[in-house]
């Protein structure tokens, strides 16, 4: 039997209410590019009476010994939904996670998550700017229109005095809640999906923002979903076009990784550098550490981001990528942060740029890969 309107539980966001609870179609606006939003943006548009859809993208490195599903359950933006990018990925031969999922896994998400497709979704990561692009860039390769990133992320929200839930999510029936008016608080927080929907696949991280009766039909159209994801095989192909006629390749990994004078922090895995390619390390495109509690880093302004990028990449090569006359390949560790290269290079001007999916987890592994140290 459908859940009662009226019987919504207090214990859920009204932000979040009100958004799912919305049957008001809304046009689809003309594409976009990702935008940025400070936590002050973020704060008026949950505000409003159509609020987006917020979903913590956060992912750390295996040696951080942070686990971002355990975070995200004791400290999060009220009503946020949870996006695990090593659950919502397609399988690699190689081991390598977060590869970019297939249409049906993302659809099947997005369904769970109570996303439409002409919702506004925003996110953000517990670092400031490190993972949350990396999904940012998957909703844009399904056309989602209306995609922007939290600059900051989750600690500049808190450091900038907005509230962040800490009541621990419930798993209950939704069907034996007590309703309102019945004299008993409600107990209802979000729930994992794999609890009431057996009929769609189990992937167990998935946490969805509502009860079975509030997911959504997403579907990705017809030619929406956009050709920028590299394999092995384009990446093969431009070594072997050179320098000049290729696409320009960067590198957002450490310097010292890039050059093969560090080891990469996964065990066995040479370091080194795709031929032809330059070095961008990610943080050389984030802003400081703040001195806030919590510390976090954002995204240059666009003449910082200029000045980087055509330092990096010369000026001449930078200039013809803003005209849209060079094509470029972002590539990292695992396709993680080469992602904030693709949101940094769109602040500074430029077409949005592809990505090396399995990144140099997969190429390293690779026998026949070409592999130069400098």
């Amino acid at each position: 039997m459908p859940f009662p309107r009226a019987g919504l539980p207090r214990s859920v966001s009204p932000l979040l209410s009100r958004r799912l609870l919305s049957t008001t179609a809304k046009p689809n606006p003309s594409p976009k590019p990702v935008s940025l939003l400070t936590p002050s943006d973020l704060a008026q548009l949950l505000a409003s009476p159509e609020p987006p859809v917020v979903l913590d993208a956060s992912w750390h490195m295996p040696a951080a010994g942070r686990y971002p599903w355990a975070e995200f359950r004791h400290r999060r933006i009220e009503g946020s939904g949870f996006w695990d990018v090593d659950q919502i990925a397609s399988q690699s031969d190689k081991g390598v996670p977060h590869n970019m999922p297939s249409r049906e896994t993302f659809e099947d998400a997005c369904s769970r998550l109570a996303v439409k497709r002409d919702d506004h979704v925003v996110l953000y990561d517990t670092v400031g700017v490190f993972s949350a692009p990396r999904t940012a860039f998957t909703f844009k390769h399904f056309g989602h229109e209306r995609v922007s990133v939290l600059d900051g992320g989750l600690p500049r929200w808190e450091a900038e005095g907005h509230p962040v839930d800490t009541v621990r999510p419930l798993n209950p029936n939704p069907h034996e809640l007590e309703l309102e008016g019945s004299g008993k608080q409600p107990q209802y927080r979000p729930i994992l999906s794999e609890l009431l929907y057996a009929s769609r696949p189990r992937i167990e991280s998935y946490f969805i923002a509502d009860i079975e009766e509030q997911f959504t039909d997403y579907k990705v159209g017809a030619g929406e979903a956009r050709d920028d994801v590299r394999q092995w095989e384009d990446m093969d192909a431009n070594v072997a076009k050179g320098a000049d006629e290729g696409a320009i390749v960067v590198d957002a990994r450490p310097a010292g990784r890039f050059h093969g004078t560090d080891p990469e922090p996964r065990e066995g895995l040479s370091s080194g550098h795709i031929p032809h390619a330059l070095s961008l390390p990610f943080s050389s495109v984030l802003s400081p550490k703040s001195s806030t509690t919590p510390a976090y880093q954002t995204l240059l302004p666009p003449s910082e981001l200029e000045r980087v990028l055509a330092s990096a990449l010369g000026p001449e090569r930078w200039e013809a990528v803003k005209r849209g006359e060079r094509p470029v390949v972002g590539t990292c560790g695992s396709g993680m942060t080469a992602a904030v290269l693709w949101l940094a290079m769109q602040r500074a001007g430029a077409p949005p740029i592809d990505i090396y999916d399995e990144s140099w987890t997969g190429y390293a592994q690779r026998p026949e890969s070409k592999i130069v140290k400098d």
